[in-house]
């Protein structure tokens, strides 16, 4: 009976040592190397609740948020970046994720316009002074208008027609729709100030026949299919 009795005990102890073993092997560097060989949000991610206190969590934590990046980084949806930020907040793209969900919405809200004009000026900001982002080659594109501004007491004005003036004896060619600066203003005439490809920054008298004053006006912040993004005067926009 002593002897069974003892068979037994022997039985179940080293069943007891085996699972403790099993135990052993499936927790912490075996977790992670499985995590490691799956590469996968949801497998680092399992590391993370299974191991709290692991010696990789700060890796796994890097890898979860890099995977996941790469799953809905192209995604076209607002709801795939505001999970990202909720589950995220500290994420090493919260910046890109906050940039495409402002993109997604400006989207939604936008409507459509058609540039009015051939080889119209697209600028960096509201204001003929700001740098030229790019330029709608043909009247009648369409684009998407994503914001207005009304440009308020403005001292800039297009050229409603071409103009031609003299600089140094030399005559010099302004095409319509060419921005100009107004510096003073007479009874029929203003002093303009405007830059030329041959003469740089330049100063002249034109009739107050050709200028057309933009103060008061719009201008619109459109996005183009080739990807450009900025400002058109309202002028050479048709809201669709």
């Amino acid at each position: 009976m002593y002897a069974t009795f003892s068979r037994i005990a022997v039985v179940v102890l080293v069943f007891t040592i085996a699972g403790l073993g099993f135990i052993t092997g499936c927790s912490g560097s075996m977790t992670w190397e499985e995590a490691r060989q799956a590469d996968t949000y949801e497998a680092y991610q399992s590391y993370i609740e299974d191991n709290p206190e692991g010696e990789h969590l700060e890796e796994a934590q890097k890898q979860a948020d890099n995977r996941y990046w790469d799953v809905i980084k192209d995604d076209s949806t607002a709801e795939a970046f505001e999970t990202y930020l909720e589950e995220f907040p500290d994420g090493a793209f919260r910046t890109d994720a906050q940039s495409k969900l402002n993109q997604i919405s400006s989207a939604n809200m936008a409507t459509k316009g058609r540039v009015t004009g051939s080889n119209v000026i697209i600028r960096s900001d509201h204001t003929t002074e700001s740098p030229s982002a790019g330029v709608v080659a043909k009247e009648g594109t369409v684009v998407q208008i994503l914001d207005q501004y009304n440009s308020g007491n403005s001292k800039e004005a297009i050229l409603k027609r071409d103009v031609v003036i003299v600089k140094n004896g030399n005559q010099v060619s302004l095409p319509e729709g060419k921005a100009v600066r107004i510096l003073s203003d007479r009874s029929d005439s203003v002093r303009a100030s405007f830059s030329t490809p041959d003469y740089g920054a330049t100063e002249a008298m034109i009739s107050k026949d050709n200028i057309e004053a933009m103060s008061g006006q719009k201008w619109y912040k459109i996005h183009t299919n080739d990807d450009i993004t900025g400002w058109i005067y309202g002028k050479f926009i048709e809201e669709l």
